[in-house]
């Protein structure tokens, strides 16, 4: 119990029967917390490679893939039906299908006028690429993707103008 509970010590479990001596610790909320270690956020070491035996012959990596970390790194592959008659809006949130994110709505003009745009028919067959890429694609140029890490929405923001070589 020490090993769990560092001030188990100062701890004591309380019984059904509640006399003047005995006290109730580590309920609910009060329960000690511990970070779990290692993080796959905070440590970056690369080195650490944990692997099991897959079969008699084949090693896998236990650890998580770099697109399960960091989502916007999931491979996309998109295959839009034309037939839809799809607008930008749409192909956006065609691809952020299944991706754990959502299109945020308009914050502006700039925005409106992008999500109304037919999506172009370059955009209808995207992939394979990362998530981050097809977004930046979908918007052209003129926009920068922002993503919310804890939400987890995309929105767009127009971009600096003098930035945009073309």
């Amino acid at each position: 119990m020490a090993a769990e509970y560092p001030h188990a010590d100062q701890m004591t479990v309380a019984s059904t029967r509640l006399t003047p001596s005995s006290k109730v610790v580590a309920v609910g909320l009060d329960q000690p917390r511990h970070d779990v270690e290692p993080d796959v956020y905070r440590d970056r070491d690369i080195s650490r490679i944990e692997v099991m035996r897959g079969d008699r012959y084949a090693l896998v990596s236990a650890n998580a893939t770099l697109q399960q970390r960091n989502l916007l790194e999931q491979t996309v592959r998109v295959s839009i039906p034309a037939s839809m008659n799809p607008t930008v809006e749409d192909g956006l949130r065609y691809i952020l299908q299944h991706t754990g994110y959502s299109l945020c709505r308009p914050q502006g003009e700039p925005q409106r006028l992008l999500y109304s745009r037919p999506l172009p028919a370059a955009h209808f067959r995207l992939g394979p690429m990362p998530l981050r890429e097809a977004l930046q694609v979908m918007a052209s140029r003129a926009f920068e993707v922002q993503a919310d890490p804890i939400a987890r929405t995309i929105c767009y923001q127009v971009r600096d103008q003098r930035l945009v070589g073309e």
